[in-house]
């Protein structure tokens, strides 16, 4: 009873930074982290700005690296706890694997003796328990579960028993493909291609019943909304690992230059690091960072660090929950944000294929 108390409680305040109201940003600069230009325009230098930033970046890559190691998942008893356990571990693993790849060999080698000790728990029989557990879980689970397996598998490490299991549950996988939206639907064909797995019915071609193809208004998105649309870009870029890829047509593109910009500044406003990471993360991938939301969300992202060296306030949260928004919330954020500045200051796009 009080992990169904705690997921409603969740679902009440739901999974964004609150914006106040009553208090203006803080002005942003188009130059530097620490210049007080507006960033009302384009900039017109991008390696420039990304140089004069870079130690700023850094820095805040090594203060998110100590607050993720400082963390301690096991998805079985977060589960227990009415939160979805396996999503939150893959979050963690996720913000150490886009680390590890832009890290030096020495580095690398120290991050995955971190991420070992991360993922010990999915050589466990009790982590491994998708056959049996509910529909209502299996569903909240499946995606999370399979994108622990590949980030594994891209690290190098053993994914036989895993993959085995995969294989187990892919019947149970295809009951529910059809109760699924089109960025799940969309991210599931890559993940079926990646283990071999035979699709229920077409996946591939999932994104034209989105918010894209539909060309939403996107003053009129809700939050929910805003990342269904992001994650129907990540599902084709494979979440920042497929680069070289021109997936979408010019007129997707001018409708997402649009959009993403006006969210880009509507979440700086609000100073919702959550959003806004997804979104320039997206701007970034569509080479879109010419942009004047672009450089004004990156300088808020490198200032909205907490001093512990995660993103993310939840004041309300925190208060009715207790130190648990932590796992719950701030982790997806400094999730988020580490993805979105590792990927603007250390992967440049490559020309499309």
């Amino acid at each position: 009873m009080a992990g169904f108390a705690l997921t409603l409680l969740l679902a009440g305040f739901g999974s964004c930074q609150p914006a106040d109201p009553d208090r203006p940003p803080a002005p942003v600069s188009a130059g530097s982290i620490d210049g007080s230009a507006p960033a009302s325009r384009a900039i017109s230098d991008l390696p420039g700005f990304l140089a004069a930033n870079r130690s700023s970046y850094l820095a805040a890559l090594r203060r998110a690296r100590a607050w993720l190691d400082d963390l301690q998942i096991d998805p079985i008893e977060l589960r227990g706890k009415g939160l979805k356990g396996k999503k939150k571990l893959v979050e963690q693993l996720d913000a150490y694997y886009r680390i590890w790849k832009i890290a030096g060999e020495a580095e690398k080698v120290e991050l995955l003796e971190r991420i070992q000790q991360v993922v010990a728990i999915t050589y466990e029989d009790r982590y491994h328990d998708m056959a049996t557990i509910s529909p209502e879980w299996f569903k909240q689970d499946a995606t999370s579960y399979l994108r622990a397996a590949v980030l594994m598998a891209r690290l190098g490490l053993d994914t036989r028993r895993y993959q085995a299991e995969i294989k187990r549950i892919h019947p149970r996988l295809n009951e529910q493909m059809a109760q699924r939206g089109p960025h799940q639907q969309r991210t599931f064909h890559w993940y079926y291609q990646y283990f071999g797995l035979e699709e229920p019915f077409p996946l591939e071609g999932a994104l034209g019943k989105g918010l894209i193809a539909a060309r939403v208004d996107p003053r009129t998105l809700s939050v929910s909304q805003v990342y269904e649309l992001t994650h129907e870009i990540y599902s084709v870029y494979e979440f920042g690992d497929r680069l070289d890829v021109d997936p979408f047509t010019s007129e997707d593109k001018q409708y997402l230059r649009t959009a993403l910009d006006f969210l880009a500044s509507q979440s700086t406003r609000k100073r919702d690091p959550d959003l806004l990471g997804e979104i320039i993360e997206c701007m970034h991938y569509l080479r879109f960072s010419n942009e004047p939301a672009y450089s004004a969300g990156i300088i808020t992202l490198l200032r909205s660090q907490n001093a512990d060296g995660s993103w993310g306030k939840y004041p309300a949260q925190e208060k009715a929950l207790g130190p648990i928004v932590k796992v719950e919330l701030q982790l997806h954020t400094t999730d988020v944000v580490i993805g979105t500045l590792t990927a603007v200051f250390d992967m440049p796009m490559p020309p499309a294929r």
